[in-house]
C-alpha cells in the first residue's frame, strides 16, 4: 500500500516541480546599443554624461567592469552576440549591408532560435544587421517610426520602447525573449553626390544623431564642448571636443528610452520577473576605438539586473564576453544545449555578484569591417595584463 502511495506521489510531485520550473523561467530583455564605449557612462565613472537609468539599473543589478566584445565591429559582433560563436566560426566576417554581404552560416542555430524552440516568445526591435534572417529568426519583428520614415526608430529609443509594450504587456504565459537594439549613439550617416554614405562631415562635427526638430518624449540634454571630459585615446582638440558633445547627447536620449522601456516593464509587473542586460556592440567610433582590438573598442560596458537579487549594487571584475552571453541565458532560461555548441560559457554564478574562479583569459579578433577594410589580427587578453 506504501509502495502504491509512492508511485501516485512522485509523477504528481514531478509534474508540480515542472510546472514550477516553466514558471519560474524569466523575461529577458536585451539592450544592445551602437558604438557606446565605457568612458561614456555616469556608473562607470564619468561625472558629466547623464545616464540616471542606466546607472539605476547598474544600482539595482550588477555592473562588470571587465566585460568585452570578441570583434569590435557592428555585424560581427553582432553574431557573436547572438550565436554565442566567434565571427569566425559562424561566417560573419564583416559587415552585412550592400556591397559588404557578409552573412553566417545556414545551419548556426542562435540564441531567438533556441529560446522560440523552448517555449519563449521571441521579438526584435532596432537595429538588426546580421543574416541570414532564418539562422536570427525572431518570432515577430516590431516596428516603429514614423510612417513615412521609418529609419527614425533607432534614434527614437522612447518610440522603441512604446513600441514593446504589445510583448511586455501580452497576457500570455510564456517567457519572453525582448532584442532592443538601438542605433545610438553610432555616428550619423551622410550622403555623397555618388549617394554612398558617409560619416565624414567635416568642418562640422557629426551630430551622432541628434537632429533640431528632436524625437517624441526625449527632452534632448545638450553639452559643452568644454565640458565633456575626453578620453586618454583621444586629441584634447576643438574638433575632438565638439564630436564627443554630440556624442554624450546621443547617450543622453538613449538613456532616457531605457528609462521608459523599465518603466513599461514595472507597470507591467514584470519588472520583478526579468533579467535585463545592457551591452554595447563595440567601442564608439573613434579613433582607437572601434574595428580595434585595444581596449576602448573592446573594452565595454555590461549591467545585469537579475530577478530576485540578492546583492543589488555588486560589482563583478570577473572577464566576460559576448560569447558568454548565449550560454548563461540559455542557463537562466532552463534551455539544454549541446557539448561544444558555443564557444563561450555560461557565467551565470555572477550575474547577482558571485565569484568566479579561472575567468582570467579571453580571445578576441578582427578579420573586416567594410569589404575594403581587411586588418586580420588576433588577441588573447588575460589577468596579467593591464585591465
Amino acid at each position: 500500500m506504501i509502495a502504491a502511495v509512492r508511485l501516485i506521489f512522485i509523477p504528481i510531485a514531478l509534474a508540480a516541480a515542472t510546472a514550477f520550473a516553466a514558471a519560474a523561467r524569466p523575461n529577458i530583455v536585451m539592450i544592445v546599443s551602437d558604438d557606446h564605449g565605457r568612458d561614456a557612462l555616469g556608473c562607470y565613472g564619468n561625472p558629466v554624461v547623464r545616464t540616471p537609468h542606466l546607472d539605476a539599473l547598474a544600482a539595482d543589478g550588477t555592473r562588470f567592469t571587465a566585460a568585452f566584445c570578441t570583434t569590435a565591429s557592428c555585424s560581427p559582433s553582432r553574431s557573436v552576440i547572438l550565436s554565442g560563436q566567434h565571427n569566425h566560426r559562424n561566417g560573419m566576417y564583416g559587415l552585412q549591408h550592400d556591397d559588404h554581404h557578409f552573412q553566417s552560416y545556414d545551419q548556426v542555430k542562435s540564441l531567438p532560435v533556441r529560446l522560440a524552440a523552448a517555449g519563449y516568445r521571441t521579438a526584435r526591435i532596432g537595429k538588426f544587421h546580421v543574416a541570414p534572417e532564418a539562422a536570427y529568426a525572431f518570432q515577430s519583428i516590431l516596428s516603429g517610426g514614423k510612417a513615412n520614415d521609418p529609419a527614425t526608430i533607432g534614434r527614437s529609443p522612447v518610440e522603441m520602447a512604446d513600441q514593446s509594450r504589445g510583448v511586455i504587456e501580452a497576457q500570455d504565459e510564456r517567457p519572453f525573449f525582448l532584442y532592443f537594439a538601438s542605433d545610438d549613439p553610432h555616428r550619423a550617416n551622410a550622403v555623397l553626390p555618388s549617394g554612398k554614405p558617409t560619416f565624414d562631415t567635416w568642418p562640422e562635427p557629426n551630430r551622432f544623431g541628434n537632429r533640431p526638430a528632436g524625437y517624441p518624449g526625449i527632452t534632448p540634454v545638450i553639452y559643452r564642448p568644454e565640458d565633456v571630459r575626453v578620453p586618454s585615446f583621444l586629441p584634447d582638440t576643438a574638433a575632438c571636443r565638439a564630436e564627443l558633445a554630440e556624442y554624450y547627447q546621443a547617450i543622453s536620449r538613449l538613456d532616457q528610452g531605457i528609462g521608459r522601456l523599465i518603466a513599461h516593464l514595472k507597470a507591467a509587473g514584470k519588472y520583478e520577473t526579468t533579467l535585463i542586460l545592457y551591452l554595447s556592440d563595440n567601442g564608439a567610433a573613434f579613433p582607437g576605438a572601434k574595428t580595434t582590438l585595444y581596449d576602448p573598442g573592446m573594452r565595454l560596458p555590461f549591467i545585469v539586473r537579475s530577478p530576485g537579487r540578492k546583492a543589488p549594487g555588486a560589482v563583478q571584475e570577473a572577464i566576460v564576453t559576448w560569447a558568454d552571453l548565449a550560454p548563461t541565458l540559455l542557463e537562466v532560461a532552463g534551455v539544454p544545449f549541446e557539448a561544444g555548441a558555443f564557444d563561450g560559457r555560461s557565467f551565470r554564478a555572477a550575474l547577482d555578484g558571485g565569484t568566479l574562479r579561472g575567468w582570467d583569459e579571453i580571445y578576441a579578433s578582427h578579420t573586416l569591417h567594410e569589404i575594403t577594410m581587411y586588418y586580420p589580427m588576433r588577441v588573447v587578453r588575460t589577468r596579467q595584463h593591464k585591465l
